[in-house]
Order: structure tokens, then sequence, then C-alpha cells
């Protein structure tokens, strides 16, 4: 028997942990052929191994009649005050028989520690529910559901035992806190496609799932979520089956608007506003519209919101595959000696199994700080941000079971800008100036576009031939402009058009502007620092950037155009054509 030699308690001859004080034990174990030549070197000598003990547990502690002793069911979990049927919380007054971190059952009564794990072996609480054993209900039920998939979305049981005719199910506690809303769209329909399926499942056996709080759920590491209690599942009679099936469509709705936190409200709508919409209402559907048609009784089953759901969450997860084709020009310009403009082209394709995938990030940096402080300030932040998005997210978008998340977009493009905001800062530090940087910023997946804005170089959508401004410049004009002071116009020729609100390098904690956008075949993204469109302006730049099929021969002609415009600063334009 292996004694520890920590608190010298001596321990089960398999214990691998003191059953005392959970110090790991260095025991010995023979292996079976060690077993064998011991049993046949006792035999050559007229000896026989010793028996094998029958495996027994303690013996029973004689019954005592004590008034006050709480209510045991099944002999070892107590029950609250007043035992009535239905939802409790129970204590496991024998926690070795089973531990609860490994589920080891070699432990023995009194044991502290478990032998396998070390976990401690003490009295644990459980939520459970206590129903007759005729009529089953709530988690009671789970034992019943044949379908795995299914079954792997509902509460994992502890134990299920019964006594005088009632049943105690007892769940167990994964670790996972509930969901905390809000959630954004890709989770919620993750979770949403999850429980639709698993109301299919259960209608098909005549069981219904009813009300769920957000408190009922827990996520899973790959997404969706699974129950932590099923508190409403009930067997429904064959004729109230389709009235109960709706019941769940509809509570699932009321589930999915409380983890989004999606208020009904009605709308007020302007004339553009409404155009808006019913130019977003062309593409592909949301939950909100999902939810719409359950509340309307669209749906005939579960599996037909399943479906609605799951083609959502493909749209969402896995962008439609557009080939980008890009062209870039930068030049110092007519007045300026040194050009400390940047910028980044990066282009990734695969194409696995035939199914295409294209990724793109896409940089201009304009460099503040003067010759040598400038040009060094837009090369750190053009590489900064480039390296955080290349080792963190497109070495792993490659994989063949990565999806995309919008939510995961916008964070890395944030961090991004902020870790280029982070290297000029410290550059800046190290040479004793006053170095910084403008930067906007398209990381592209597929037809998914995720924009990042700091100062006032511009990212701007090209569709249908209409130029559209994406990002918003942070500068004093652009703040006068909003307040009504000078018109879009006077912007141009305003005497501190220069003078920029927002840029990196100037303070630790920077505010970075996101946008999300779709794009479509035929569109372009246009992005070029302030050189380009103040002395070109938009109207001009809407003419040059249709008059070529050609991404780098427009680029061209656009530096050209600033150029003969003044060219007072230096000027960058890249453009992304996608088909």
């Amino acid at each position: 028997m292996p004694r520890c030699s920590a608190c010298g308690k001596e321990n089960q001859s398999a214990a691998r942990f003191c059953s005392n004080c959970a110090t790991p034990l260095g025991v010995y174990r023979p292996s079976d052929a060690d077993r064998a030549w011991l049993a046949a070197s006792l035999a050559d000598y007229g000896g026989s191994p010793a028996p094998t003990p029958a495996a027994s547990g303690p013996l029973p502690e004689e019954e005592t009649m004590d008034p006050h002793a709480p209510t045991l069911f099944a002999g070892r979990y107590e029950l609250p005050a007043g035992d009535a049927n239905g939802p409790v919380i129970v204590v496991d007054t024998a926690p070795w028989r089973r531990c609860w971190a490994c589920g080891s059952t070699a432990n023995e009564a009194g044991e502290a520690f478990c032998i396998d794990c070390g976990a401690a072996l003490a009295p644990r609480s459980y939520r459970g529910a206590i129903t007759p054993s005729a009529e089953p209900a709530g988690p009671a039920l789970i034992p019943t559901v044949s379908d795995e998939a299914a079954r792997a979305l509902l509460p994992e049981l502890w134990e299920q035992v019964e006594q005088d005719g009632r049943t105690l199910t007892i769940i167990h506690d994964s670790g996972r806190t509930p969901i905390a809303p809000p959630l954004d769209e890709t989770a919620a329909l993750a979770v949403g496609a999850g429980l639709a399926r698993l109301l299919a499942a259960l209608h098909a056996q005549g069981l219904a799932l009813g009300t769920l709080d957000p408190g009922d759920l827990e996520p899973l590491p790959g997404g969706g979520a699974r129950l932590r209690d099923a508190p409403a599942l009930r067997r429904v009679a064959e004729g109230e089956r389709s009235a109960a099936a709706q019941a769940d469509l509809m509570a699932l709705a009321e589930l999915l608007e409380q983890l989004t936190a999606t208020p009904r409200t009605t709308q007020r709508l302007s004339e553009d506003e409404a155009a808006e919409a019913i130019e977003t209402a062309a593409e592909p559907a949301g939950l909100a519209t999902v939810l719409r048609e359950v509340r309307t009784g669209a749906f005939a089953s579960a599996e037909q919101l399943a479906t609605r759901l799951e083609a959502a969450l493909a749209e969402r997860t896995h962008p439609v595959a557009l080939r980008q084709i890009v062209g870039a020009a930068t030049d110092t310009g007519i007045v300026r000696e040194h050009n400390e403009d940047s910028y980044l082209t990066l282009q990734l394709g695969l194409n696995n199994n035939n199914r295409p995938q294209a990724w793109g990030i896409y940089i201009v940096s304009d460099g503040m700080g003067g010759h040598a402080a400038g040009e060094v300030a837009s090369g750190l932040a053009i590489r900064s941000s480039a390296d955080l998005l290349l080792s963190e997210y497109l070495a792993r978008a490659v994989q063949p079971d990565a999806t995309y998340s919008e939510a995961e977009a916008r964070d890395l493009v944030h961090r991004a800008i902020l870790r280029a905001n982070e290297a000029i800062i410290n550059e800046g530090k190290a040479q004793g100036n006053d170095m910084g940087a403008t930067l906007t910023m398209a990381l592209v997946v597929g037809d998914r576009v995720t924009v990042g804005n700091v100062g006032d170089s511009r990212t701007y959508l090209l569709r249908e031939g209409r130029l559209e401004r994406i990002s918003k410049d942070h500068s004093l004009v652009q703040r006068l402009v909003d307040l009504g002071q000078i018109t879009d116009e006077e912007l141009y020729s305003h005497p501190q058009r220069n003078a920029v609100l927002r840029s990196l390098g100037d303070r630790a904690e920077v505010e970075v502007d996101l946008f999300n956008l779709r794009v479509r075949s035929g569109d372009a993204l246009f992005l070029c620092s302030d050189g380009q469109w103040e002395m070109t302006r938009d109207a001009e730049m809407e003419r040059l950037l249709t008059s070529s099929d050609d991404p780098t021969a427009v680029c061209e002609a656009l530096v050209a155009a600033a150029n003969q415009a003044g060219g007072e600063d230096n000027i960058t334009a890249v453009l992304v054509r996608f088909e």
C-alpha cells in the first residue's frame, strides 16, 4: 500500500494521488508479465498467490432514527426542506462514490481527495428535478431522446435515481457560464440553427421543449449552444403536437430576440433610408428577416426553420469568392521633396476541392513629421498592421474548416491599427521626434470588406459608376462641414485643410473608425491619401475610375491628374476591382 511522502497516509494500492492531501504518489504498478512470473514462481515453491479480495464497499452504518437528520433521496442526495416535486438543488453527501472532476469510482468512504485526479471530494450541490416515475417531465425525459445529435445539445445528466415511485434527475455542471447577451448575428444564427435541429428531433418523438431563457444556455467551444436545463421538456398528446411545435418555434424566435437584444419597433424612415432599406432587403436575408417569418407562421416545421437558419449562417460565414484585380501608383508630387506616403497591396487566393477562396489586405498611409520621420512612420504603420493580420488571420484563414466572422474581422483590423500606433509611438520616442501617420485599410474576405481608418486618408466604394466615400476624415475642416460652418466645396480651399484631429503616433489610445460592407461583381474599392482626393476631388476621380478596366492604368492617370492640378502633396492611389 503506497504511503504518502507528504502526510504519511497509507493509500489504496492503485491510488495516484493521496486521498488525504492530494499529493501525487509515485506508485509502482507491476506489469501483467510481472504478475504472471510471480504466480509461476509461487507455484514452483508450492505456494499460491494470495486470493484477490472481493470488491466491497464500506459496511453500512447502523441506521438511527434522528428526527433532525436531513432527508436523503436514494440514501445519498440531501433534499431541501419540503421535499416537493419539481426543480431542486440537492447535495451529494457521498461524493467519493463518483469524482465530480474525473468521474472515478475507485475512491472509498472517508477519502478527502480523488485517488485518480486529486480533486477534493467534499459534498457538492447539483441542480436537478424530482418527477413521478410514471409521468417523467423536464430533464427526466432526456434519457428517452434517441437522436444522438439532439442529446448532445440537451443538458448532460449526472445521475438518475428512483425511490418510492419518484425519479430524481441530476444535471451535470460543466463549469461553463451561461451565455451572456447580446450576441452578434453570426453567433445567434449558430445557436438558432442548432436549437432548431434539436426541436426537429424532439418533435419527431412527440416531445416539446417549451420556453427557454438565455440563462438556460451555455456556449459550446465550436459555436452554438447547449442547454443547461430543460425545465419545460414534456410529452405531447397526438392531437396537440402541431400546436406545440408552433409554440416551440415562437419560443425559439423570442429567445433569439433576447440573445441579440433585437427590439420590435415601428420605424419611421426618410426617403433615403427607405431606399437603403430596399437595397439591403435585396441582399441575402439575415436573422431579423427569419424571425419575422417565424412570427408570421411561414415555417410549417422546425426542420424548415433549421434549414433556413443554416443557410443564413452559411451565407454569413462562407463569403462568395470574388477575383481581385489590383492597381496602385504613388508619386512625390510637385511641391514636396520626399514621398512620405506608403501603400501595401496583398492578394491571396486558394482553390481546394473546387472551392475558390480569396483574401486581400490593402493599406494606404500618409506619414507626417518631415524627412526621415514621415516615411518612417508610414512604413511602420504598413508593416506593423500587416504583420498582425498575416500572423493572426491569413495563416489560419486558409485552413479547410475556417469560417468567416464579421466580429472577428473588425477586431483584427482594430488591433492591427492599434499595433501600428504603438510602433510609431515607440519609434518616435526612440528618435526623439514627433512622427505620425494617417492610415486607411481594407481587409477583404471574398465579398466581405472591413475598413479601418484614422486620419484623412480615404477609402471609397465605386458601384455602378458612382463613387461613395466609406471612411470619414478626422480633420478640422470635416468637423466644420459636419457643424454646418463651411460647405463641402469650401473644404478643399480652407486655410486649415491640412489640420488632422486624429492620427497614429499622437496618443496611446487612438480611436479607430470601423466600417463593414459587402461588395459584388463589378464593384471596386479605391484607397488614397489626401494628396490625391484634395487635388482631383470626387467628381474627377469618379470620371477617371470609370475610364478604363485596367486598375494600374487608372491609378497612374489619377496620380497624373493630381500633379496637373498642382501636386501640392504626396499622392497615392490603390484600386481593387472585383469580378
